[in-house]
């Protein structure tokens, strides 16, 4: 039997060490199959101007292993997308002052190969000029309210279609 020792941070000022008896046999493989082996670190720009949905979104991004920035409207977007190249766009289509097809427009005009790398959300679905966008630019859209596997589905698609 080998000892191993886990160490918990449920409260940051104590440490908690737990002592298991592991027999070798039990310690799994860190070998990863091929097609589960590490990705490169993937960058999202995130557009979502409620701050509670942004949160949610931005942390589940995160805790998927995607480099993730966050910005409230397509004004803020644009100017990380002047700094910083990204693999996906993440863009709600509802946000003050720049939404996301003005957005998407500029984001274009300034860098022609991010088209095909955008997903919106909206919640608007039977918006005519919304769905005439859509169709235009022939989009990858979730409708609100999604699943967080919706979403994951989704940005594998696009990753992939984009490579």
């Amino acid at each position: 039997m080998r000892r191993r020792s886990a160490i918990s941070y449920f409260d940051p000022e104590k440490v908690v060490t737990l002592e298991i008896d592991v027999a070798p046999a039990d310690i799994p493989s860190v070998d990863a199959p091929p097609q589960e082996a590490p990705r490169p670190l993937q960058r999202i720009l995130l557009l979502e101007d409620r701050d509670d949905f942004r949160a949610i979104l931005r942390d589940h991004l995160d805790f998927r292993g995607f480099q993730v920035t966050a910005a409230p409207s397509g004004v803020e977007g644009l100017r990380e997308i002047g700094k910083n190249h990204f693999d996906l766009i993440v863009c709600d289509m509802m946000m003050p002052r720049m939404g996301g097809e003005m957005f998407y427009w500029a984001v274009t005009r300034m860098r022609p190969a991010t088209a095909q790398r955008f997903i919106f959300f909206t919640g608007h679905r039977n918006n005519p000029a919304i769905e005439f966008f859509f169709q235009r630019i022939n989009a990858t859209v979730l409708i609100k309210p999604f699943k967080l596997k919706e979403l994951d589905a989704t940005i594998g698609e696009v990753l992939r279609k984009a490579v």
